[in-house]
């Protein structure tokens, strides 16, 4: 996008150094960062790029199948005469992609260019009486348009090994040889229609045991490897939904890469090896070549967006599908749906309200909005040609001249997105709170994004968090996939579970005030939502509900609390399976902190809800729910008086209390309180932090 080649500003680096950077050599040097994992130069052009298109088309397109994995079709019907690679260039420029990754060869070993290393290719069938050749078009045209080209060769070849995810190893050792020497010589050909100067990324899908590292290197030297084991690698995110992980680290240690798909969950900020994740994901959901049928599953432009934002938006880069259909052409409602795409994305977040100028150098950067504005999304890049050198952030609005928290996180990276209920503020900032060396943030920008994006992308507070389970079926039902943020996984019971339930550990007291839960199957008739700070505490109830279902959700009054768990007390069948459980807070929520009576001061222990430093609004309310004044009240923080500008609104039935005070271990928050009601009255007290 336009916006992202603005701010590039740093033109040439070496594999673990920087230069021509406005950032004072002493911060590129710092020795508590030296032995930070850092990219190469190929690993950050490529990473740069932020979005690509894939393309698939091959013989599953004409099969109407995913895959060909025989190597039998008949090349005959074949002809796609209405294939334009300038249409590719429009579709991936149409969403901002910058590069076009080429399915080459699939897993049936049919070619996409006229090669002497099979009969099974292009030149073989009617399409342009057997005289084209997709790959060089496609090549041709990315340089027309300004494309680079990524390139996609499976490992395999029908006619050496059977079935698929060989990763190049023969059926026949004695035949391994010979099919090495043909590989090696299918990439020669390719590499060399695109040109040295073209190709930014090889894709070995599953890995590869044939050595075409000096094949690569030779005619393709900017070229990172996805599938790859020691040389500028790539790792998949271990999804084909488009998701990273909120915590997106680029980083691994160098023995974690030969865990080939485990690998995307060995993430390391202090490990050796810089390999960043990419996200694959399709158009269709879920298939990656077009036949008459998939149209119909075209994801939606909400789909596409949640998708961006849960990948570019944590830092990874985005590899979206395309898949032309058999006259060669990407149907007419592909195309629109990149462009609106593209659009949505510009709309959101190529306007910002108000960015930084320049890199800053150190824990605080500030960005003045010129005046209030609102806003619901901060942008944040860190200059991760240093490393993962921010460890924890903390994102601020200005409001009335006072610092109020919209969010939290840990891994920047190349840019992290976050999302809080929309605010006016005058001035954004984010403060580093954890780094090892001296942290440089490369851009700070405020947006405000759709509302029903916000709402939508807001990360859950229970997602990732360590889970356990009464029972877990077997391995793929475990608990901590009901946490993940992927909509395909689940948790399930064994049969027979007579008293299950699945328990989060949130990290620290949290405050949440809605759960939502999707069921697989309509068997629960009765659960709660249950709460507590220690394991020694009974649990207590935030809700109580009936059926599940395929969508539930439910707001409930605010609670704080370190655990939480779903507990089913009624259910038919078998056993018990949710796909997905979110917890989140509401701005506008109160919560229960204590109880007052009537002509008598009420102690009052706030510790455990005021938790942050923040403005924090307490009410009195009767048994009708109905305001009630207070006639007087004394604030103590740590076991000291606060001084008079930390409690306002006595006399009202609204009191405003302002913990600027760091929060750390040890520190208390109590209120002693007189209502202005006489007796036998009694009712509720309520507390909520507001912005």
């Amino acid at each position: 996008m336009a916006l992202c080649l603005l701010l590039v500003w740093i033109a040439v680096l070496s594999t673990h150094t920087y230069s021509a950077s406005p950032v004072p050599d002493s911060v590129v040097n710092d020795s508590a960062a030296a032995r930070l994992a850092r990219p190469s130069v190929n690993q950050y052009a490529w990473h740069e790029q932020e979005r690509t298109l894939f393309v698939c088309i091959g013989v599953a397109t004409w099969e109407g199948t995913e895959y060909d994995a025989d190597g039998k079709t008949d090349l005959k019907q074949i002809n796609p005469d209405k294939f334009d690679a300038n249409q590719l260039c429009a579709a991936a420029q149409s969403f901002g992609a910058k590069q076009i990754l080429l399915v080459c060869k699939h897993v049936g070993g049919f070619c996409l260019w006229p090669t002497a290393t099979t009969p099974y290719h292009i030149g073989n069938t009617p399409w342009k009486n057997g005289k084209g050749n997709m790959v060089k078009e496609v090549a041709d045209a990315c340089r027309r348009h300004g494309l680079k080209m990524g390139v996609y060769l499976y490992p395999d070849d029908t006619r050496y090994a059977g079935g698929i995810g060989r990763s190049g190893r023969t059926d026949d050792p004695a035949k391994q040889q010979e099919w090495n020497q043909l590989f090696i010589k299918q990439w020669e050909e390719v590499l060399t229609l695109c040109g040295p100067d073209l190709v930014n990324e090889i894709w070995l899908d599953g890995g590869c045991v044939i050595d075409i590292d000096p094949t690569i290197k030779r005619l393709a030297p900017k070229a990172v490897l996805f599938g790859g084991k020691q040389r500028e690698v790539l790792r998949w995110v271990g999804n084909e939904q488009g998701i990273a992980p909120d915590a997106n680290w680029n980083s691994l240690n160098q023995s974690d890469i030969t865990k080939g798909d485990g690998a995307a969950g060995a993430s390391n900020p202090d490990g050796d090896l810089w390999a960043p994740m990419e996200c694959d994901t399709t158009l269709y959901d879920h298939n990656w070549f077009w036949n008459s049928g998939n149209e119909a599953k075209r994801k939606s432009l909400d789909h596409l967006m949640n998708i961006y934002v849960k990948s570019a938006g944590n830092g990874s880069l985005l590899l979206l599908n395309a898949t032309p259909n058999t006259t060669g052409a990407i149907p007419a409602g592909d195309m629109q749906r990149y462009a609106e795409f593209g659009a949505a994305i510009d709309k959101n977040f190529g306007h910002p309200v108000g960015m930084t100028r320049a890199p800053v150098t150190g824990a605080t950067a500030e960005c003045d909005l010129a005046g209030p504005k609102t806003i619901n999304c901060a942008d944040l890049w860190e200059d991760y040609q240093l490393g993962h050198r921010i460890r924890a952030y903390v994102i601020e609005g200005r409001v009335d001249g006072r610092w109020a928290k919209l969010g939290e996180g840990t891994a920047v990276g190349r840019r992290k997105l976050l999302f809080f209920p929309t605010i006016t503020v005058d001035r954004l900032r984010v403060r580093v709170t954890k780094s090892v060396g001296t942290p440089v943030i490369r851009l700070l920008q405020a947006h405000q994004v759709d509302e029903s994006l916000v709402g939508a992308l807001r990360l859950p507070i229970s997602q990732g968090c360590p889970a356990k389970a009464s029972t877990s079926h077997s391995a793929p039902y475990a608990p901590e996939f009901l946490v993940d943020g992927y909509s395909q996984s689940r948790w399930g019971t064994t049969d027979g579970d007579k008293d299950p339930w699945v328990e989060l550990d949130l990290g620290r007291p949290r405050k949440f005030a809605n759960a939502s839960l999707s069921e697989l199957a309509d068997r629960v008739k009765k659960f709660r939502i249950e709460y507590r700070n220690d394991s020694n505490e009974d649990w207590k109830t935030a809700h109580e509900g009936t059926t599940v279902g395929g969508s539930w959700n439910a707001d409930f009054d605010r609670v704080t609390a370190r655990f939480v768990r779903v507990h089913v007390l009624e259910y038919d069948g078998p056993g018990v399976t949710f796909w997905e459980w979110k917890l989140f807070d509401r701005a506008d929520a109160f919560e229960t902190v204590g109880r007052w009576l009537a002509d008598k001061g009420s102690s009052i222990d706030l510790s455990l809800a005021i938790n942050e430093a923040a403005w924090y609004e307490l009410k009195l309310v009767d048994s009708n729910n109905k305001p009630v004044r207070v006639k007087s009240a004394k604030l103590f923080f740590d076991g000291s008086p606060a001084e008079p500008a930390c409690l306002g609104g006595v006399g009202t039935d609204t009191l405003r209390i302002n913990r600027t005070q760091a929060i750390g271990p040890g520190a208390s928050s109590k209120l002693f309180v007189i209502p202005s009601a006489k007796a036998p009255d009694h009712g509720k007290i309520l507390l909520r932090p507001v912005p």
